[in-house]
């Protein structure tokens, strides 16, 4: 969105997203692009349903129906995802007033205790922390169970920005499960070989970091 940013200011020329994919085709269309936020794809192009599986959740996946829906995959079909006029992406959308916005993935949805939490949702809260620039929220491996975790967060900070700041910020604030357990504050995020930030590389590099938690210290 900075990129696109910039370039309207310099060109005075819109740049219009477009979401898609190869089972469907077209999903999404920006029709106005001026609106620079982070994974706005706009409207269902025309002829495209476009429908949120789980609407009272705060972001879901959508069932696509269009003329362009493939039959099916092969040689390995799978009707839950692709089948009978319907492909289920794998990207968790939210509404934005009247247009679409990809908040996340399904692979990055944390599992505590049966509890699912949206990295982004608890990015975004971060972000509204004075002093936050970035912030990057994984899950880790608790030991407690098949894909049982816990929440963990990397983040930019200004200099007097502490772990026990930002997680008394949390705490009042989110839900006990999205919480982040740790939050490591640092001075770069690490990234994969790819040079991008990887949540399942995050989760590996700080697993073992088991030191005990300015959360816990402030509960008792």
């Amino acid at each position: 969105s900075a990129v696109a940013k910039s370039f309207f200011e310099k060109f005075r020329q819109p740049i219009h997203s477009f979401y898609g994919a190869s089972e469907c085709g077209g999903i999404c269309y920006d029709r106005c692009g001026t609106k620079f936020e982070d994974g706005l794809v706009g409207q269902p192009i025309q002829g495209v349903d476009v429908e949120l599986i789980d609407p009272k959740e705060t972001a879901s996946q959508v069932r696509v129906r269009g003329a362009a829906v493939s039959d099916g995959y092969f040689p390995e079909p799978d009707e839950q995802k692709l089948g009978n006029g319907v492909f289920v992406p794998d990207d968790l959308l939210a509404r934005h007033d009247s247009a679409l916005k990809i908040v996340g993935r399904v692979s990055d949805v944390i599992n505590v205790a049966g509890k699912k939490v949206n990295p982004a949702e608890v990015e975004a809260h971060l972000l509204r922390f004075k002093g936050v620039r970035q912030a990057v929220v994984f899950g880790r491996p608790t030991g407690a169970g098949l894909r049982n975790e816990e929440v963990a967060a990397c983040v930019l900070a200004a200099p007097d920005v502490t772990e026990t700041d930002l997680l008394r910020f949390c705490r009042t604030t989110l839900s006990g499960w999205q919480v982040p357990k740790r939050i490591f504050v640092m001075e770069t995020i690490p990234t994969n070989e790819r040079g991008k930030i990887s949540r399942r590389e995050l989760a590996r590099q700080f697993s073992e970091r088991h030191d005990s938690s300015p959360l816990r210290t402030l509960a008792s």
